[in-house]
């Protein structure tokens, strides 16, 4: 074989290789990395996976979980209000000798003091360092509730644009379906040039419209998965469909009887008031009730071969002047019995609000479903409508302005019957939130 024969079979060989290197690389079982990674980067995302992804993401719920642990430890460990302080001093001194006096050894101090303050107010301070805590938690729990009530009424939201956007699709196709007959029809002489211009328009009008509420739609999704801590260029499908919508029938008397008191912002007042008053008394006994120290204190020093030196002490303080109207404690006393005035006042105003809120929402309940109700039929009239519009256009008897116009009015009624009913879960969502309930517990409270 000659070196041109080697040469050439070197090189087939080569091909053949590479060939079938490229064959297994489009093979099933070794799927190339561009499907790979547009596998991997598709997600469906179910509401419950949005809850989760919310709460481990959300900035705000963080740093209150910070203040949350502070605020226990604090709560948890109450004797530290009752802890002396202890301080340990060490101490060296030198003379530097000169000629009028002789050289002298270094001498050295060690000492160790407490110190304890007790007064009267010392159990309320307990007391509103336990408030504390608990209205901590409280505020904890309700922004974790407002945090799932606003994932809720996003996704719900989404849900209802991706809706419309079907519609808007469906628009678009019967849109092109009949511009493409009015096209024949055009080409066999059966339709005259404004018509036929006028179906064209409207098929791009409506891929226009579509197009549009995509691009919103996707905006959208995008700002929804930031706030959830995902990258919005990574593919996600929304799994779910709006709740199946039930018709609520609520007293409001009984709702205010009921859940009125059982309000988280109502419960923080109330603490807000105890933990005032506690303030208040805190101040009183502070500012004129007595005070009793004590100390004791254990020293040695190398001058005195370390001898050990112990000394205790206790002293009983009278405050004067919290008594004498108008000095700066007596004015600090007064300013805390208004803070706790102006505390009760606000609960008054924050139940008169919260009434009328329950009233309101409730009414807006019943209100709203009455909309859906009437979009509902106002849809099937549409509909109807359409398909006599449709049968007269292709007969003759209609022209495109006609025509186009009853399509245009079944997809707004389809649109107006989706936004209804989004309004709908969105005041559920609302008045649940404010009742301090679940939207599956409030259907069960309409229920009884």
């Amino acid at each position: 074989m000659t070196a041109a024969h080697r040469t050439a079979l070197f090189f087939t060989l080569f091909l053949v290789l590479g060939a079938v290197y490229t064959f297994a690389q489009d093979t099933p079982d070794s799927p190339n990395w561009n499907e790979v990674s547009v596998a991997r980067s598709y997600r469906v995302l179910s509401l419950e996976e949005a809850y989760t992804l919310a709460e481990q993401n959300s900035i705000a719920l963080q740093r209150q979980a910070i203040d949350l642990s502070f605020d226990r430890i604090r709560a948890r460990n109450l004797w530290a209000q009752v802890f002396p302080s202890i301080n340990i001093t060490g101490g060296a001194r030198y003379i530097i000798p000169n000629n009028d006096s002789p050289r002298s050894d270094p001498s050295y101090t060690a000492s160790l003091n407490l110190r304890l303050d007790l007064n009267a107010g010392l159990p309320l301070t307990m007391a509103n360092i336990s408030l504390a805590y608990r209205n901590s938690l409280l505020n904890y729990e309700q922004a974790r509730r407002i945090l799932i009530n606003n994932t809720s009424k996003a996704f719900y939201s989404l849900l209802a644009q991706r809706n419309y956007l079907d519609v808007l699709e469906g628009t678009m196709q019967l849109a092109a379906q009949q511009f493409e007959r009015d096209r024949i029809a055009r080409q066999s002489g059966f339709m005259g040039e404004l018509d036929f211009l006028s179906s064209q328009l409207s098929s791009e009008r409506a891929r226009l419209a579509y197009n549009r509420v995509q691009t919103e739609y996707r905006n959208n999704v995008g700002q929804f998965l930031t706030a959830l801590g995902l990258d919005n260029a990574e593919t996600v499908e929304l799994d779910g469909s709006p709740p199946v919508l039930r018709v609520l029938v609520l007293d409001p008397e009984r709702l205010i009887a009921e859940r009125l008191f059982l309000r988280p912002d109502i419960i923080a007042q109330r603490n807000e008031i105890d933990r005032l008053k506690n303030s208040r008394n805190e101040s009183i006994l502070s500012a004129r009730a007595p005070s009793v120290n004590l100390s004791a204190s254990w020293g040695a020093s190398v001058d005195n071969g370390f001898d050990d030196t112990v000394s205790a002490g206790i002293s009983v303080t009278i405050p004067i002047d919290s008594w004498i109207p108008g000095t700066r404690t007596a004015q600090s006393i007064n300013r805390d019995s208004g803070e706790y005035q102006k505390a009760i006042l606000e609960l008054e105003n924050m139940e008169r609000n919260a009434r009328q809120e329950i009233r309101f929402f409730t009414e807006n309940i019943g209100d709203t479903w009455t909309e859906v109700e009437i979009n509902r039929l106002q849809v099937q009239n549409s509909q109807r409508a359409y398909q006599l519009a449709e049968q007269s256009y292709r007969a003759g008897g209609m022209n495109f302005f006609n025509f186009e116009t009853t399509r245009n009015r079944l997809t707004e009624a389809r649109q107006q019957l989706l936004q209804s009913e989004l309004n709908y879960i969105l005041l559920v969502l609302d008045l649940a939130l404010i009742l301090n309930l679940t939207a599956e517990e409030l259907l069960h409270y309409s229920a009884q």
